[in-house]
């Protein structure tokens, strides 16, 4: 490619704070392009091989598979993510039940591909030979991801061992990678990739034989394990128990520290999940290889791994949706509860305690978090009616809560925050697990980008949009709301619902233009009068204030995060509001504009800030 642009180094800082995301993954430089790229090609370079071979594999694959099971095989077997990333509602699926890590290429794919090799070739040497090949080839098609040359070295350890006679040592393995890991890059220690891949392997080796050998000799001490079957299925059970729970001993904090959350259903999602992407991942393969000698033969074969497919995200979908399935770093009694679970979990092998011995410790953890989930509620002041506009950087998720009611006001932000998993987490914590209405003023990403998280999260009962525009993002949530199930209100004109103690009036788009000025209006009163505005500008106000009869206000949702464009003087001299809360993060336009500042100022108006002060709650009369 040629192209002109303005260069950065990547290991500096951002927004005041330190940011390895990109050196972390040995981009060191960040371009800022001008003008157009010119893409010259790679025709005939042996070097780009690897990545052309894994884009030829991925139009392969979305040639077998139909929209919906394409994706996940492309991801599950080249790591190409770019379609399965643009459904977030499955992305969210997959990261609420805990199970991301079966699209992310990683050591058990590594580990599936070796196996499934190893099927094929029994000869050792041979094997040594043909391995260490495939391996490096995968791990260029996937673009030498640190948890796939993680694994690629860790397996290279161990088929090596055996042709120079020396003894296969796991975590002598995984040490000499981490080693040469960092030192090729040092900053890949920052990566949560690599922290977790790591992680979870260092668990696998040290954890997942210990607890399946003691679960197993208790079930065959008790004599439990009498037939053949029995015992087949009850070590498929106890195997792929193991490994989760040793993979999860050392990345559940860590998770915890990085995501803010932790999926509760993990477990129970990897034992239903886990060994179908083992058959999967090798059977993706064989068909994607036949394909380019008979397709018509691939098609047929392609058909039970997709049902297979269809599957795993049946149950990503089914399993995210329960409520309570996954609890917030934020909830302190979570954190105590963590701390117990690892203390017991450290202090009862010291006193050499047999597996029946760990089962009232277990028993009390789950009824405990049980509790921390049901109880936590009950544990803040729950006013009667409350406007909450959440902090998720430069965008804009108001929730509306009234007596048992719940709506919530846009879902998305543009600053990398997950919108979706901030609005679950405010209304987790007040025991809310649906919403009665989401109402997205305009369908811009900083506005919606957490809608798909939210709504597989949660059951939302309706949603009220404008007129679609003719786009991939308006039809992907609408498509969406209604697999879900929610209604849609299309609004065309003024719609006046009770909320409790609040009524809302939704107003259509009244300016003409861009897309901001097309968004709908949505006004509170009763115990809180307030309007939110979206991204509309002055043209909008002034429509607005011509169209609507609008009351003084409580709350004014200050238009396009605080834009020099947006609340007019004529919106404020009509409304007098009281107060004016700016939704806004680290952006690089300006907001909130100085102009803005000052004219809220001038008509006396206390202002709040999401970037200074986090979420802002307003509270009703009566509360």
């Amino acid at each position: 490619m040629e192209f002109t642009a303005r260069f950065l180094r990547t290991d500096g800082t951002f927004d005041g704070e330190r940011v390895d995301a990109l050196s972390s993954r040995g981009a060191f430089l960040a371009g800022y392009i001008s003008g157009d790229v010119m893409v010259t090609g790679a025709r005939g370079r042996l070097r780009y091989f690897p990545q052309r071979l894994a884009q030829t594999v991925a139009d392969m694959t979305a040639n077998l598979y139909d929209d919906e099971t394409a994706p996940f095989m492309q991801a599950l077997l080249v790591d190409k993510r770019d379609r399965l990333n643009g459904d977030s509602s499955l992305m969210a699926a997959l990261s609420g039940s805990g199970i991301t890590h079966v699209i992310s290429v990683s050591g058990m794919h590594v580990s599936f591909l070796m196996g499934f090799l190893g099927v094929i070739i029994k000869n050792r040497r041979l094997f040594a030979a043909t391995g260490i090949p495939v391996l490096f080839l995968f791990t260029a098609m996937t673009g030498f991801t640190p948890p796939t040359v993680r694994a690629g070295l860790m397996q290279v350890f161990l088929i090596c061992a055996p042709l120079f006679r020396r003894e296969s040592d796991s975590i002598t393995s995984l040490s000499a990678s981490l080693f040469l890991l960092l030192a090729l890059n040092p900053y890949s220690s920052a990566s949560v990739g690599l922290q977790l891949s790591f992680s979870a392997t260092l668990g696998i080796i040290l954890f997942t034989g210990r607890i399946d050998s003691a679960v197993t000799d208790t079930l065959r001490e008790r004599r439990y394990l009498k037939s053949k079957l029995s015992k087949t299925a009850v070590r498929f059970v106890t195997t792929s128990l193991a490994t989760t729970v040793g993979a999860l001993i050392f990345t559940l904090p860590l998770t915890a520290i990085h995501f803010g959350y932790v999926s509760l259903i993990a477990p129970l999602t990897n034992l239903l999940t886990l060994w179908v992407v083992s058959l999967v991942f090798p059977a993706g393969i064989v068909v994607c290889a036949l394909g380019f000698i008979c397709f018509p033969l691939a098609s047929v074969l392609a058909y039970p791994v997709a049902m297979a497919v269809r599957y795993i995200i049946y149950v990503a979908h089914t399993l995210a949706a329960v409520p309570y399935s996954i609890v917030y770093a934020s909830n302190a009694y979570l954190m105590f509860w963590l701390a117990y679970v690892y203390v017991m979990f450290i202090t009862l092998p010291l006193f050499h305690a047999r597996v029946r011995q760990y089962i009232v410790p277990a028993c009390m953890a789950i009824i405990i978090i049980f509790a921390v989930q049901l109880l936590s509620p009950f544990l803040p002041a729950v006013k009667d009616s409350s406007i909450t506009v959440l902090d998720v950087g430069q965008g804009l998720s108001v929730v509306i809560i009234s007596g048992d009611y719940t709506a919530v006001v846009d879902c998305g932000s543009s600053s990398g925050e997950n919108a979706g998993a901030a609005v679950h987490e405010y209304l987790s914590a007040r025991g809310r697990t649906a919403i009665d209405l989401l109402v997205l003023t305009h369908f811009h990403a900083d506005h919606t980008s957490g809608v798909g998280f939210i709504m597989s999260m949660m059951c939302v009962n309706a949603l009220a949009i404008p007129d679609p525009e003719d786009s991939y993002l308006s039809e992907e949530i609408i498509q969406l709301a209604r697999r879900r199930g929610s209604d849609i209100i299309y609004v065309t004109e003024t719609l006046c619902m009770s909320l409790g103690s609040l009524d809302i009036m939704l107003y259509p788009p009244v300016g003409f233009g861009d897309e901001n000025e097309r968004g709908l209006c949505v006004l509170t009163f009763g115990d809180i009068n307030a309007l939110i505005t979206g991204d509309m500008n002055a043209y909008g106000e002034r429509c607005l204030l011509r169209y609507a009869a609008l009351p003084d206000l409580d709350m004014l949702v200050v238009g396009h995060h605080g834009s020099k464009n947006s609340t007019s003087e004529e919106l404020l001299a009509a409304l007098i509001p009281e107060i004016a809360v700016i939704p806004v993060g680290y952006n690089s336009y300006g907001h909130p504009a100085n102009e803005t500042l000052e004219r809220l100022n001038a008509f006396s108006v206390t202002v709040f800030r999401t970037d200074e002060m986090g979420n802002v709650t307003v509270t009703g009369r009566g509360g």
